[in-house]
């Protein structure tokens, strides 16, 4: 567990993003509670038991506040002089116990009385604290109104977002139709004002803190914005084809309540998704605190993405610029940004991206082909996978084992190797249980969500993953392929999950159309992913 404590930026942007899922849901269950449960009729032995789900998540974000408090605590006193008193006296240590506070709180309160003011009330004063720990309470300009729209911003996606496993919950409790069309009714009511809400006040982010369309394009904080943005939006087609469906009604609600189940399934795998890119922008300076060196023109960018045909050919490891002692790569992946490359290291990153590229895509070909009549042979397209999987684990990292001097044990305290060797770990588990699902030899039920959900949390992972490759330029021209990468990752497995759960017994008469887009898209999304890498560059 060293790495995990000393990679500081990656532990606190984990620490980050479960607390935004965890308020999320915490504030999403009051919302629900009031606006579809009590007004749907939903039963009080059903709302008592919505109540203690939703106290369980208030109490986990009051833990996950404790945690960020001491990693926070103790990066600055082991870093600096700074003592116990000056610690509890600074504001991220006050603010952060007002939340812990508060949230403990909320906790309490909804798992021992049944009204819900005090806990709306514990929620409101967690999410000042919440706010007063973002972008918006260090800026000099505009701060009182960048502090509204970042308090609607969380309440947005709290009452839409973090609402919605709690409307599929109460779905599964109540066996009366006629309860679940209401609340479904009510849900979709509230839900459009939230995304209102939160598309106003994200707008209004974005106008403030990126300043200009080539901040939009041309900075690493840019290129998570959009990603959030593009997220939100794919968000928004599936709510909208429940919205319709739900205005379309007929007197037998059963299948409807089924589709809105499985759409809201991707919904909230999707939600979570932005939540965590959310957390990722604030590790990132806005991009109007950027200087225009470190800012991409619209010419750079689309020099990038211009079409070149991928590098096959790889320097030798000789070549590359020697590796640091293991300990100063740790120390300079926490603190400093890393180490800068030279041609010869882009050169290494660009062919292993090429290569990775080549398979990815090799695999979206076959995945279609296996969608076509007689075309069974197709269907072991996940073993080229494992072979990625491989391929990542002997040459991602020329300065460790098998490659370099660095054991293989001893790396994994790198922050970037141990990232490179979940990637690889998680490719192998999905390849062997999608080539078992795909050719029937594993009849385990649950074995064939192993490839969408691995996929979905890749693709959400992805956006946590940086580049320290010296210049900023570099950065961002990584990001122009690892962001797109990201999102086509995540619709991928979403797209098969959605599949997935619409092929089922109970709906496969009812949803051909909706499954067989489903089907199609994460192939060819795959292909796309495989294009991207093939057109990979750094600089």
């Amino acid at each position: 567990m060293i790495w995990f404590v000393r990679d500081f930026d990656l532990l606190s942007l984990l620490l980050r993003a479960l607390s935004f899922a965890l308020e999320a849901l915490a504030f999403g269950g009051v919302f629900f509670l009031v606006f579809a449960a009590r007004p749907g009729q939903l039963p009080a032995e059903m709302q008592a038991r919505v109540r203690r789900i939703a106290a369980g998540f208030a109490l986990g974000l009051a833990v996950t506040q404790i945690a960020q408090i001491a990693a926070t605590s103790a990066v600055l006193m082991g870093s600096s002089s700074m003592g116990m008193r000056d610690v509890v006296s600074a504001a991220y240590f006050v603010s952060g116990t007002v939340f812990t506070a508060a949230a403990l709180a909320m906790s309490l309160f909804l798992r021992l009385t049944s009204r819900l003011l005090p806990a709306a009330f514990a929620g409101l004063v967690a999410l000042a604290a919440s706010v007063s720990l973002s972008h918006a309470a260090s800026r000099m300009d505009h701060r009182p109104l960048l502090l509204v729209f970042t308090a609607a911003h969380h309440l947005g996606m709290a009452a839409w977002i973090g609402g919605l496993p709690f409307l599929l919950i109460a779905l599964r409790l109540t066996g009366d139709p006629d309860v679940a069309r209401r609340m479904a009714r009510r849900f979709s009511t509230m839900a459009v004002i939230s995304v209102v809400a939160l598309v106003l006040a994200g707008a209004g982010l974005a106008w403030f803190y990126a300043g200009s369309w080539q901040g939009i394009y041309g900075t690493s904080y840019g290129l998570l914005l959009s990603a959030k943005i593009a997220l939100t939006a794919l968000i928004l087609t599936l709510g909208a084809g429940n919205f319709f469906a739900l205005r379309r009604a007929e007197n037998n609600p059963a299948p409807l309540l089924f589709r809105l189940r499985r759409f809201s399934e991707a919904e909230i795998g999707l939600g979570f998704t932005v939540i965590l890119a959310a957390a990722s922008l604030t590790a990132q300076s806005p991009s109007v605190d950027e200087t225009p060196q470190d800012t991409l023109t619209g010419h750079q960018v689309l020099q990038r993405l211009e079409w070149r045909w991928p590098s096959f050919h790889t320097p030798s490891v000789s070549q590359l610029a020697p590796p640091t002692p293991l300990n100063v790569a740790v120390r300079e992946a926490t603190y400093t940004g890393g180490s800068a490359s030279d041609a010869n290291d882009r050169a290494w990153s660009e062919y292993n991206h090429h290569w990775a590229g080549f398979i990815v895509l090799a695999a979206g070909v076959l995945a279609l082909v296996s969608r076509l009549p007689r075309q069974t042979w197709a269907r072991h397209w996940p073993l080229l996978f494992l072979g990625l999987s491989i391929f990542i684990l002997l040459r991602a990292d020329p300065e460790c084992w098998p490659l370099g001097p660095r054991p293989f044990w001893a790396s994994f305290t790198a922050p970037d190797v141990l990232e490179h060797r979940l990637y690889a770990m998680l490719i192998a588990v999905f390849s062997v249980f999608e080539w078992g699902v795909q050719t029937g030899r594993l009849h385990w039920p649950r074995a064939r969500f192993v490839f969408p959900v691995l996929c979905a949390a890749g693709g959400a992972l992805l956006l946590t993953h940086t580049h320290a490759l010296g210049e900023g330029t570099d950065e961002v021209y990584a990001e122009l392929s690892h962001t797109p990468i990201a999102l086509l990752g995540a619709a991928a497995g979403w797209g098969r999950w959605l599949e997935l759960r619409l092929d089922e017994p109970a709906d496969a008469a009812q949803q051909p159309r909706a499954r067989r887009i489903a089907a199609w898209i994460w192939p060819a999304c795959l292909v796309l992913i495989g294009l991207l890498l093939l057109n990979y560059r750094e600089s």
